[in-house]
């Protein structure tokens, strides 16, 4: 895939960058996972506007590292490779754990990467890597191995305030760090447009000469001016803000991401997020008038981004299928990956946590409107070419569950006497003035062509508020 700026790239992004011309990008700003050992979920249910429902949750990403063979293959390719900027540190942590570790399949994965990140900065450019205590201090190691240590810049401690549970044994874990590397002897730095006010008044001025300012004139517009920040940050989490919170579980507030920018980068710059997830970084560079490039594996943060954040734009979107021949690829190389993608081609369901022992259920919507009983709308995906058994299944899974409607994805369009004998005993469901079949037919080849599923009004998954039950071919 060829590089192009203010758009997103759906796909791992190693495979991406790959592609991409050396020394090409201005600023690098990584929120990568951090081997926390965690699978981070999405918590799907009606808002305060409507009833609360227990309705699902979906995997966002997972933070859970093991030793397999592709990580067994990752570090002997790198150990093997002796100009490699990684080798020194990976042989170094393979000789902490010779015999593999999750720790050491994930700092192989982020190994490969940052490599990849470094051959596209140019000269002048800088990279931020955020992470937490977890495997800050291995991170660091190989920062210095793939940039060298005379290139680190600052640890910016970004810090905030929150409760602790009750029978806490240790000091409240409320911060994280960013390390700062730039590229070359010389980078962008723009010390006046983050400059924040002095906050002791009483404090004494001196002059860089270190003699003490004597006119109060001179003090108070040097006071105005404000001073460049130290490297601890406290700003609060997103999520204590209502009107920036997306409900992403990682989620990073707009202000730290913004002054990150505006510090490191000029206007008209390339600004790149390799693991993007809801789109903060794009959001901020977008506010700056820095050109940007989003890349993420999940299809659930795109959608946020292109759905929720970034809405009012027009985005272009690398990587996910625009047609139904690449749609067919998904499915047969990446099936999970398509059933997540199929689901959200409907604006209103959220794909499911699980993948496997499902009970024949991908992922679910509420009608807005109806009250528990009566809101719930489930879906199946079938990636490749469905019998009528299936689809007869599902029509039991459908009354199994109570639910009020069913949808039946697949990739091509199929009506045949049997498929609408089969919609036609399922029944019907009037929602308003409006009548509904229970058991709905969509299909990729309709969704690429731009139409919607004729459903009822569906619930938006993380607010509850009305969600427009329309589908976007671009995506």
């Amino acid at each position: 895939m060829n590089m192009k700026t203010n758009s997103l790239y759906y796909g791992d992004c190693l495979e991406v960058m790959k592609p991409w011309p050396d020394k090409s990008v201005d600023l690098i700003y990584l929120d990568p996972p951090f081997n926390s050992k965690v699978k981070y979920n999405v918590l799907f249910g009606a808002g305060k506007h409507e009833e609360k429902y227990d309705l699902a949750q979906m995997t966002a990403f997972s933070d859970v590292w093991e030793w397999d063979i592709d990580a067994e293959q990752r570090v002997a390719n790198i150990e093997r490779a002796i100009a490699h900027p990684a080798h020194p540190a990976i042989s170094a942590f393979r000789m902490l754990y010779p015999h593999g570790s999750g720790l050491l399949s994930y700092l192989s994965y982020m190994a490969e990467r940052i490599a990849e990140m470094r051959r596209l900065l140019k000269p002048s450019g800088s990279l931020f890597l955020h992470c937490d205590p977890t495997a800050g201090h291995y991170l660091k190691l190989l920062m210095d191995s793939v940039f060298g240590g005379a290139s680190f810049r600052n640890e910016i401690i970004w810090c905030y305030t929150g409760p602790g549970s009750p029978n806490m044994r240790q000091f409240n874990r409320k911060h994280d760090s960013i390390f700062w590397y730039s590229a070359g002897k010389t980078w962008t730095f723009n010390a006046d447009d983050v400059r924040v006010p002095y906050t002791d008044e009483k404090q004494t001025l001196r002059k860089r000469m270190g003699e003490k300012f004597d006119d109060a004139e001179e003090i108070k517009k040097y006071r105005e001016r404000g001073k460049i920040p130290e490297t601890w940050w406290q700003m609060r989490i997103a999520p204590r803000s209502k009107k920036e919170y997306l409900g992403y579980p990682t989620q990073k507030p707009l202000a730290l991401l913004q002054r990150i920018i505006a510090a490191a980068s000029n206007p008209g710059d390339i600004v790149l997020d390799p693991f993007c997830g809801c789109g903060t970084t794009i959001d901020a560079s977008h506010r700056l008038r820095r050109d940007w490039i989003g890349i993420d594996i999940s299809s659930y943060a795109i959608e946020v981004i292109r759905r929720e954040r970034m809405k009012d734009l027009e985005i272009p979107l690398e990587g996910m299928p625009r047609d139904l021949e690449a749609a067919r690829h998904l499915a047969q190389g990446k099936p999970f990956e398509f059933e997540k993608w199929a689901i959200t081609r409907i604006p209103g369901f959220a794909p499911n946590t699980v993948q496997r022992g499902d009970s024949g259920i991908d992922g679910r919507a509420l009608i807005y409107g109806l009250p528990k009983a009566d809101a719930l709308c489930i879906a199946q995906v079938k990636g490749g070419k469905p019998g009528i058994d299936a689809l007869r299944a599902f029509a039991g899974v459908i009354d199994a569950n109570s639910a009020a409607v069913g949808v039946f994805i697949t990739l091509n369009e199929w009506d045949t006497p049997e498929v609408k004998k089969c919609i036609a005993g399922a029944g019907t469901l009037k929602v308003g003035a409006a009548s509904y079949n229970r058991l709905v037919m969509y299909s990729i080849e309709r969704h690429l062509r731009g139409d919607s599923a004729p459903l009822p009004p569906l619930a938006h998954p993380r607010t509850g508020l009305p969600f427009q039950a329309e589908l976007r071919a671009s995506g």
